[in-house]
């Protein structure tokens, strides 16, 4: 266990150089553009490489009671960054999923922004919860490709009632016939855990143009189908 404390006494320089303050000082600025470089920087810390000097602070609950009034900035680019560091802080390798994030989420998934809209998903799917199911699966007919297919290979349909997870494997069965590839690839992932034997047709005919020997062999594998029943040229 690493003492945080010693760690930023002993290299205050770097210490200071990974601290949040300064990014919150920006984004108390009236001015919209001097906030995205606080947004933007939060942002990138949480998505880059975690460190000792990072990762004190992505855990700390304070840290969510800080974003939580900066999700309503009136600039939408700030927003958008400013969520997906809040998405990355509920994964669970950090713990600090708040709940008090989802209504502000829910509000999000309606943004005009693709960016934004995936990352409120993403936000949304670390619960598990199976009362957004509604919400979430409204996204598998988004109309950018790349919030389906997010949206759609993240869904944790996994860990709801047996009646939800129908639902998702319905959705995902119609999703396998997207007009974009990677929906239906990450369709055909989700029915890695709702999927059943009798999708197999569907599943094959939604997996033509994946790319990969190794994918089509797990989802084969999953559903318990012999191999010469689920050979899908390149």
């Amino acid at each position: 266990m690493v003492d945080v404390a010693a760690l930023l006494a002993q290299y205050p320089k770097r210490a200071a150089q990974f601290a949040p303050a300064g990014a919150f000082r920006q984004l108390a600025d009236p001015d919209p553009a001097v906030r995205l470089l606080g947004a933007k920087w939060l942002a990138k810390q949480a998505h880059g490489v975690v460190s000792n000097f990072t990762e004190y602070w992505l855990k700390d609950p304070a840290m969510v009671d800080r974003l939580l009034p900066l999700l309503d900035d009136p600039d939408p680019a700030v927003v958008e960054e400013l969520v997906g560091a809040v998405e990355v802080m509920a994964d669970p390798r950090y713990g600090n999923a708040d709940r008090r994030v989802i209504p502000r989420a829910l509000r999000l998934l309606g943004s005009d922004q693709p960016n934004t809209r995936v990352r409120a998903a993403m936000l949304l799917t670390h619960f598990g919860d199976e009362s957004l199911a509604d919400p979430l699966l409204a996204l598998f007919a988004d109309p950018d490709k790349r919030v389906r297919a997010v949206v759609v290979h993240e869904l944790p349909a996994e860990k709801w009632s047996a009646a939800a997870q129908e639902r998702g494997r319905l959705a995902a069965l119609d999703r396998l016939r997207d007009r974009a590839a990677e929906v239906r690839y990450a369709a055909a992932y989700l029915l890695v855990s709702v999927g059943r034997r009798e999708d197999v047709e569907t599943l094959r005919t939604g997996l033509k143009d994946v790319k990969g020997h190794n994918a089509r062999t797990s989802y084969r594998d999953y559903l318990g189908l012999p191999a010469k029943r689920f050979r899908v040229k390149a």
